[in-house]
């Protein structure tokens, strides 16, 4: 038998993992739409972000617990790397295009001794690939020139030379000093305020979830949902939602009907909407209900439903001849 060591290895590349669990989101039928993936190998472990829409109206959290099991398992079946889904994102909420969906209207408590995530924390690639890059060309530089001039007898580069010049006959009251100094002190406050902040502000996670598993909806999703809710109220003719981190704002028209029913109910929908997408940190509503130009506000009046005429069958069952 040969031995493992002589038998090499097989490595399995982030985009590869990333691609299969794509193709594997899109063999469920809860997945809508673009489905976009990446993933992180680290040895015989890998982390998978599934990026996707859901049908709506349905209950958010058990079909995207469906998503994310289904993923985990055929990722790991084919690429033989153990695979926990740890990020769903669900871009946007599609309506079905035939049939009918029940929405299940099952909201289910956080299990306790659990911490729930609050937000999603972004890894912030640009401001780590720009700080990276920067200090890494300043210290090639100043290594390349420091080993011409020992290893090979060079002179010095006169940009060295020049600094160091200027660097030792500037003073500290200098304005080319202060402005350098105010510079680098505003970056740096910069890159803290970037550590310590979570920054993907546009992703409300849901709750009912663990620390190992986190689902979050962007707010255009959000916001599709309250839009629709909305505009099943009576009388409303159009409504634009806005979605923000601690409430979203809901301007309504008014066609017709009663201005403070209308508001009661239009208020009460975006609530519920609210409600059943399950968002770990509760929203509150603003709601701008305004009457448009043609309001009236009485609601129309149904109009009279035509009653059927029975014709009359001659006897014998013959049909009745059509007049000329």
């Amino acid at each position: 038998m040969i031995p493992a060591a002589a038998r090499g290895t097989t490595t399995v590349s982030a985009r590869a993992v990333a691609k299969i669990a794509q193709q594997a989101a899109t063999e469920t039928p809860n997945a809508v739409g673009t489905v976009r993936g990446t993933a992180t190998v680290r040895g015989q472990r890998a982390e998978v972000s599934v990026r996707l829409g859901l049908p709506w109206p349905a209950e958010l959290g058990r079909r995207a617990g469906e998503v994310q099991r289904h993923v985990a398992s055929r990722t790991g079946e084919l690429t033989g790397l153990s695979v926990r889904v740890a990020r769903l994102r669900v871009v946007r909420l599609q309506r079905p295009t035939g049939g009918t969906v029940v929405f299940e209207k099952t909201i289910a408590p956080a299990a306790r001794g659990r911490r729930v995530p609050r937000r999603w924390w972004s890894a912030r690639p640009t401001p780590v690939v720009v700080t990276a890059l920067l200090g890494a060309s300043a210290a090639g530089l100043l290594t390349a020139d420091m080993a011409s001039v020992h290893l090979f007898g060079n002179a010095p580069a006169a940009w060295r030379t020049g600094l160091v010049d200027r660097l030792a006959t500037t003073g500290p009251a200098a304005g080319s000093v202060t402005v350098a100094a105010a510079a680098m002190a505003v970056s740096g406050l910069w890159l803290l305020v970037l550590a310590c902040t979570p920054g993907l502000r546009k992703r409300h996670v849901v709750a009912g979830f663990g620390a190992g598993r986190s689902i979050a909806l962007d707010r255009a999703a959000v916001a599709s949902v309250v839009r629709d809710r909305v505009l099943d109220t009576d009388g409303v003719d159009s409504v634009r939602v806005r979605v923000g981190r601690r409430r979203v704002r809901v301007r309504a028209d008014l066609a017709f009907g009663d201005r403070a029913a209308a508001r009661e109910q239009a208020g009460a929908a975006a609530r519920d909407a609210l409600a059943d997408c399950r968002l770990n940190r509760p929203l509150r509503v603003v709601l701008r209900l305004r009457t448009t130009s043609i309001w009236d506000p009485t609601p129309p009046a149904p109009g009279p439903v035509p009653v059927p005429v029975p014709v009359p069958v001659p006897a014998g069952g013959a049909e009745p001849e059509e007049s000329p």
